[in-house]
């Protein structure tokens, strides 16, 4: 006699279950939730009583169809952002990852640090988003105030990559910052705060500055669009003086006052540039340098020297935080606005930009991972570029005119 054909068992649909009673005469639960990639995870539990048990069964119910099931559904924000910066950190740059440290904890912890994991919503983000204010209290005149807009883009960013992350590891079934978003001020969503000097205050800088120790550092960055990082991390051992090629393979960075010495940010930061004109003779000049300052140095503190290419008068690196100091004194006697640590950067890349150079030679030059990203963030067009920018109709009538 034929066998009957079994009837499958139905479909489960994402986060059902069943609750059971355990010889032990506890209950337990068990539910099985289908992942964004397509994985089932399966979840139980154990309770005193089966009312417990369709309550937690009923929870991840609940959860699985919001989006906001968790298999660490205890695990705080301020819990899994630690063990995630912790694995990320080794292969970050070194200010890049103090960096995310400081977002981490002088703004999300204070403000969600506390919540699990599992329950963030984006209505919760963009609260959160919302109320951002200074913390710094060495700053008087701006803690309290709103965060500015791009501080909180850094924050949603980072928050954003991490949720990613736990979705992408079955952690999170959705990510609550792909719907919530910070809102930003009119001014800040243009973009049009200026980041480069013109020709003629850039003339004016760099006149004031060449004389200068620390200000001949800010002129060789304005001659080749190096990081201020990339500069005082060159060693006398990437520089041929023959040739003017410099390579660029170490970065020196400050973090809480201590110097670290480190690689470049990405691949093509690592890169082999050749210089010439004046910012050749300010290498020389620099070479020069430990020679002079041996000779002046006090009896008070010993020289101690080093392999650095720009160095303080004891022959140690110089530190960036010391060079920021007298930028803004150099800008005051050069009578140019102050823009910041990138000025010279911004200022070559828009420079060259005016001149006709092709984006993707100074893409490379500069060390960025797309000619894109250099026109969109660095690249200033300067008034006298945007004069007379019109198409001369007349001319193009007159030469159709003259075709037979």
């Amino acid at each position: 006699m034929p066998r009957k054909a079994e009837t499958p068992a139905p479909k489960r649909g994402n986060g059902r279950g069943s609750v059971r009673r355990l010889p032990s005469g506890r209950w337990q639960w068990r539910a099985s939730v289908e992942l964004p990639s397509g994985e089932v995870k399966r979840v139980s539990g154990t309770v005193a009583t089966k009312t417990e048990a369709e309550d937690a069964l009923s929870r991840v119910r609940t959860d699985a169809a919001r989006g906001q099931f968790s298999v660490l559904p205890q695990t705080t924000l301020g819990e899994y952002l630690a063990a995630w910066h912790e694995q990320r950190r080794p292969g970050l740059a070194a200010k890049y990852a103090h960096s995310q440290k400081s977002l981490i904890e002088n703004h999300i912890l204070p403000g969600l640090g506390k919540r699990r994991l599992a329950t963030i919503t984006p209505r919760d983000l963009e609260a959160f988003y919302a109320g951002l204010t200074y913390r710094d209290k060495r700053r008087e005149e701006t803690k309290g105030k709103p965060l500015g807009d791009s501080m909180r883009r850094q924050i949603h960013n980072l928050l954003h990559l991490a949720f990613s992350e736990a979705v992408r590891h079955g952690d999170l079934l959705r990510n609550p910052a792909d719907v919530a978003r910070p809102r930003y001020t009119r001014e800040a969503a243009k973009e049009e705060r200026v980041k480069a000097w013109t020709p003629e205050q850039a003339g004016a800088f760099y006149a004031v500055a060449r004389p200068d120790r620390l200000g001949s550092v800010f002129c060789f960055m304005l001659s080749t669009g190096l990081r201020v990082g990339e500069a005082l991390g060159l060693r006398w051992e990437h520089v041929d003086l023959h040739t003017g090629r410099v390579e660029v393979k170490d970065v020196l960075v400050s973090l809480s006052g201590v110097k670290h010495r480190t690689t470049p940010k990405t691949p093509r930061s690592r890169r082999t540039i050749t210089v010439s004109g004046d910012a050749l003779e300010i290498l020389r000049e620099w070479q020069e340098r430990p020679i002079l300052d041996r000779e002046a140095q006090s009896k008070g503190k010993p020289y101690v020297g080093s392999d650095a290419v720009f160095t303080n008068t004891l022959g140690g690196p110089i530190l960036p935080d010391t060079i920021y100091r007298g930028l803004r004194a150099l800008c005051a006697a050069a009578k140019v606005p102050y823009l910041g640590a990138h000025a010279c950067r911004h200022t070559f890349i828009s420079l060259m930009g005016a001149q006709g150079r092709p984006v993707e030679v100074v893409s490379a030059q500069v060390g960025h991972a797309r000619p894109s990203f250099t026109l969109d963030r660095y690249r200033t067009v300067f008034a006298k570029e945007r004069e007379a920018l019109t198409l001369d109709f007349s001319a193009l009538t007159k030469d159709s005119e003259r075709k037979p």
